[in-house]
């Protein structure tokens, strides 16, 4: 693997992986619980479903794959995030 995959691949784990433990677990703990626990297991289940259709059934090539899941849940995370920070604002206000 080159130097820039290992950079990037070090960097992921140790900035973004405690950012998205924190990020669910602030997002799962406010609010309505049953709506955004669906909406969590949405994403694993879209994540997961991806995974396997891709294994058994479109044959995309690894990266693809690997980058429509990181797409994925980077756009979940942008919606986590904001309804976090509005929830921080409501709670400030």
């Amino acid at each position: 693997m080159p130097f820039i995959g290992v950079a990037f691949l070090t960097f992921s784990i140790v900035c973004y992986v405690p950012f998205f433990i924190w990020l669910s677990a602030s997002y799962l703990n406010n609010g309505d619980q049953s709506k955004r626990k669906n909406n969590f297991w949405l994403l694993l289940v879209t994540v997961g479903l991806l995974n396997s259709l891709n294994l058994f059934l479109f044959k995309f090539p690894d990266t693809y794959s690997l980058i429509v899941t990181i797409i994925i849940i980077l756009l979940i995370s942008l919606y986590m995030f904001s309804v976090v920070r509005k929830d921080k604002r409501k709670s400030i206000v």
